[in-house]
């Protein structure tokens, strides 16, 4: 599991949650010694770069880093998990807003940024014309087998698709949020191709199917 690396350049490299929210670079142990890769022993160096999902080598890719991983944990996990944030509440309220033609997003964008821009206030600052306009993550094919350069400003709101992506990053929404915006199956990005629009629903699970005959498989999956 790592960042697609597309969404990490997106990032203002002065954005504090960019350093927060991902394992990057050299890693070491609890008593500072260098972590070395078990295939060759060299040092075990997390970099942004993932050549394919197929082709990749043990330290491409920034790690997921946001929720702290506890000592000798497994993949059963019990850390908490946040439903819902004050953040949340704020950028709810600013796209309301924003797609209702008032003013006043931008301000509410700036409140959750400045979190992440305490050395470079003037970095949060964002106004509502900014946030209306396109999006700054370079889509496109971009791995091993093909590389396109697409971009974002075609994007309506764009910008504020960014501030989404970059709050809520790992918090499981970055899907739906493609689709309110449009373009979970319009964009590509890393080895994810363009798919028809009925990928925005998932398929009915059949054992649902069979326990009520009145229900009816989503359109674009076999019954």
């Amino acid at each position: 599991m790592c960042a697609v690396p597309q969404f990490i350049n997106s990032f203002d490299e002065d954005d504090a949650r960019l350093e927060a929210n991902y394992i990057q670079g050299q890693q070491y142990t609890y008593s500072g010694e260098i972590l070395k890769r078990s295939i060759d022993g060299k040092p075990l160096i997390y970099t942004v770069d993932v050549p394919s999902i197929d082709q990749s080598d043990v330290d491409d890719g920034f790690r997921w880093g946001k929720f702290e991983y506890a000592t000798g944990i497994t993949n059963r996990l019990s850390n908490d998990w946040p439903l819902l944030r004050y953040a949340d509440v704020l950028m709810m309220k600013a796209e309301s807003l924003m797609r209702l033609g008032k003013s006043g997003a931008g301000a509410l964008v700036t409140q959750v940024r400045e979190r992440a821009f305490k050395n470079e206030p003037e970095k949060a600052q964002v106004t509502d014309a900014e946030l209306m306009g396109g999006s700054v993550y370079d889509y496109g094919r971009r791995d091993s087998y093909k590389t396109e350069h697409d971009g974002g400003t075609d994007i309506k709101y764009g910008r504020f698709l960014d501030e989404l992506g970059w709050e809520f990053c790992q918090e499981g929404r970055r899907r739906q949020d493609m689709i309110r915006f449009g373009i979970f199956t319009t964009k590509v990005w890393f080895s994810h191709d363009k798919s028809d629009e009925t990928k925005n629903l998932y398929p009915i699970p059949n054992k649902v199917l069979l326990t009520n005959s009145n229900l009816k498989q989503n359109p674009g999956y076999s019954k």
